[in-house]
């Protein structure tokens, strides 16, 4: 590519990067302008009012009132009612349904009177209008409390959180601040498992002819801590077949696997392939080990092993004052991240027969460093922790899976101490991939670099540059544009 053609394409990237901030700039003003209205058609009345029910007339005294304007309820609990007509305007204004106009009022009340630092960052035009709109629609059942939890935590990533993040941030405050009914949703929860084998409906590979295809489908839904057992045991004799000869691809042999281990499992000991003999039943050893193996990478506080939170007493949470339920943030392989309760964990490692694998405090402060080229599991386990997701821009993967990869490439007859914890980023292969190989067209990579916080840049963050030389920061919080956007200057009163 040649230089001229190189400052082209350069220049039609910056002009999507200032395009695309100019129109959130502007969509985030529309919103703003959206929740200025409602604000200008509410009740003096609140959501949570014993005369108000969640999405019912707010005047049902009053026959005749049914046949005008009424007062809904968009928001959570503390927001104010809205009036339906002025929905109508707003659904013409923006030329969309009036239904589509109702979740947009909802979500900027929500926003503007429960989530008012998130509401604060989308008018400054630094968090998109869907971003804040995603984090709405999920604090709405939320207590007042719970939503003001959610808005304190999450307001300073807004820009950058994942869905799957805010979701389980809203689950903690439920927990936190509602514990009652958290604790009964699990156990209602708990009593719609069920495991389904559809031996009624044979697939046909042919339905006019009848040819059997001899299929059935299965579905189901299991206690987490049980489904991570039966995921390690299909993926270790899928593992075997292969190794056995069977040449089916992934997803046929983890179904040949669940049929293996019906036929081979009496419900404690597991029957394990000897590799060397073969598949016959005559050929395999027994072997016996434990239904369960639990290796939990669950980070507890200390208030929870100890039973005094912070001074409260047993069973009294800080930022409540109440009795609630005490939380364990799980970072499991195979599993969700997330808060749990304790008695969860407590259930799952009581089952009979269980092994209990602990794995050791991290000192995440503290640096490591071996002389070879591959790391050990306790700096993997070290690095994985300090970055929970790839650090590649805007990837959400998660580090559990991902590869190890040498931020300053390692050098055989370099110094010592190249593979440390300071030198070591999870990326996932696609990524990793981006960063050791390429561009076709432009000749050159991906690459990154640790932040410099003497030179001004935020500490303990990467910097990745484009093969267009674009650049973004990384940190544990997600991704943002670096250096970030200029705010567009003020013009000032108009000269006349």
């Amino acid at each position: 590519m040649d230089r001229g053609t190189q400052h082209t394409t350069t220049a039609l990237i910056d002009a999507v990067r200032e395009r695309t901030h100019a129109a959130r700039v502007a969509e985030a003003a529309a919103f703003v302008a959206v929740g200025d209205w409602a604000a200008a058609h509410t009740s003096d009345e609140v959501v949570g009012d014993p005369i108000t029910v969640l999405g019912e007339w707010h005047y049902e005294r009053d026959a005749e009132a049914l046949a005008g304007d009424q007062f809904l309820e968009l928001g959570g609990p503390g927001a104010p009612v809205v009036a339906e007509f002025c929905i109508g305007e707003v659904a013409a204004a923006r030329g969309c349904s009036f239904d589509a106009a109702r979740r947009l009022v909802g979500d900027a009340v929500e926003l503007r009177y429960r989530l008012p630092r998130v509401h604060a960052r989308i008018a400054a035009g630094e968090v998109d209008v869907w971003r804040g709109r995603r984090i709405a629609q999920t604090t709405r059942t939320l207590t007042f409390e719970g939503a003001g939890f959610v808005d304190r935590h999450v307001a300073y990533v807004a820009h950058k959180a994942t869905g799957p993040e805010v979701d389980r941030l809203v689950a903690e405050a439920a927990a936190r601040f509602d514990p009652e009914t958290t604790e009964a949703e699990r156990a209602e929860a708990d009593g719609g498992r069920h495991l389904t084998i559809e031996l009624g409906d044979v697939a046909y590979a042919d339905p006019l002819s009848g040819t059997l295809r001899g299929t059935v489908d299965i579905h189901g839904t299991l206690d987490l801590a049980d489904a991570l057992d039966l995921e390690r045991t299909v993926a270790h004799v899928a593992r075997q077949l292969t190794d056995l000869g069977c040449d089916q691809d992934l997803d046929v042999r983890r179904s040949i696997a669940l049929g293996e281990i019906a036929r081979r499992c009496d419900g404690i000991a597991t029957l394990e392939y000897d590799a060397a003999s073969g598949p016959a039943g005559d050929e395999t050893r027994p072997v016996q080990r434990a239904r369960r193996e639990v290796v939990l990478f669950v980070h507890l506080d200390h208030a929870a092993i100890t039973g005094a939170l912070n001074g409260f007493g047993p069973g009294i949470d800080a930022c409540t004052g109440t009795t609630g339920i005490d939380l364990a943030r799980l970072d499991t392989p195979g599993a969700p991240r997330g808060a749990v309760t304790v008695e969860q964990v407590q259930a799952w490692c009581a089952a009979p027969d269980t092994t209990v694998v602990v794995k050791p405090v991290i000192d995440l402060n503290e640096p490591d460093a071996v002389n070879s080229y591959t790391p050990p599991d306790r700096i993997a386990d070290h690095v994985k922790a300090r970055w929970p997701r790839c650090v590649f821009p805007y990837c959400t993967r998660s580090s559990r899976t991902a590869d190890l990869d040498h931020c300053r490439a390692y050098d055989d007859n370099g110094p010592p101490g190249q593979t440390s914890t300071k030198n070591l980023f999870p990326l996932c292969r696609r990524h990793h991939r981006m960063k050791t190989h390429r561009e076709l067209r432009t000749g050159r990579r991906w690459t990154y670099r640790p932040t410099h916080p003497d030179n001004g840049e935020p500490p303990n963050a990467l910097i990745w540059t484009s093969p267009h030389g674009q650049t973004y920061l990384v940190d544990r919080d997600g991704t943002r544009p670096w250096p970030p956007p200029r705010p567009a200057p003020d013009p000032g009163p108009d000269e006349t």
